[in-house]
């Protein structure tokens, strides 16, 4: 109301920046365009910008009590992760290939070879201990933090915090006693599968009928851990359980469309799930 769309609005004033009235009628900057965005060195500081009014806002409101956050009856005993070395993961640069004969009018095929960050497969096992007698739905919640800042200085839980990311956040059934809950990396709900390429859509290859125009919301797979370093990298996984009964927001369709990064975008003509 006081404002109008701060975010979206400070992504098309710098895009036009060096055309703001359209008087020399030049095309926006990456910074307009979602899929270009995050090419833009001020992206980062601009989204920190916005993250700092929400840390402001955020520090207005009452602190959480634990029984806001407790899930009675149910403990987290233990988490792994299940890759080539136990609780490591290996980052690398892999190679691929864009095809650019498509979109710009060339004789014959031209294709572009790049690299990009992509990750190891890995899963999670979550030992949970359920001592309240019955079955129980919970949310399962995944991030993934720094140890230490760029200097090599370790880094409090509050200096931390904000630096976590979500890895994941899924529903599971658990029986009364012991539980182990197994997860995929390429399940995650904040990640979407590569776009199709131009030949697969043309040959209609692995295109379905929810795949629709609005399914391109979501981080890249291949992007899901951070790259690390040659020597290693320590960060923390922290893994909650919370009462799915008190989460839900009703039931997310099983045919619902667009619903591979649920967590990201939420789902098409669906309540946010969370």
């Amino acid at each position: 109301e006081y404002y109008g769309n701060l975010h979206n609005s400070g992504h098309v004033m710098m895009a036009r920046i060096h055309d703001p009235d359209g008087r020399y009628k030049e095309n926006p900057g990456v910074m307009s365009d979602t899929s270009t965005s995050l090419r833009d060195p001020i992206f980062y500081r601009y989204h920190r910008f916005i993250d700092n009014i929400f840390q402001e806002y955020k520090a207005t409101l009452p602190i959480y009590d634990k029984k806001d956050l407790d899930f009675a009856g149910v403990t987290v005993v233990n988490v792994t992760v299940n890759a080539k070395l136990p609780n490591v993961v290996n980052t690398f640069m892999k190679e691929d290939q864009l095809e650019l004969s498509h979109g710009i009018s060339l004789k014959g095929a031209v294709k572009v070879r790049y690299e990009h960050l992509d990750h190891e497969p890995f899963s999670y096992n979550i030992s949970v201990e359920n001592s309240s007698g019955a079955a129980k739905h919970a949310t399962v919640r995944i991030f993934l933090g720094p140890v230490h800042d760029e200097l090599g200085n370790k880094l409090s839980i509050n200096e931390s915090r904000r630096f976590y990311i979500e890895l994941d956040k899924f529903h599971a059934e658990l029986a009364a006693g012991k539980n182990t809950i197994t997860r995929k990396s390429i399940d995650s709900a904040v990640t979407v599968a590569p776009t199709p390429k131009f030949s697969q859509l043309q040959s209609g290859e692995g295109i379905s009928e929810n795949n629709t125009e609005f399914c391109s919301c979501g981080w890249p797979q291949h992007l899901l851990v951070p790259r690390g370093t040659h020597k290693g990298m320590d960060f923390y996984l922290f893994v909650m359980l919370t009462d799915y009964e008190q989460d839900h927001v009703g039931t997310l369709n099983a045919q619902a469309i667009c619903a591979a990064a649920v967590s990201s975008c939420g789902a098409k003509d669906q309540k946010y799930p969370d």
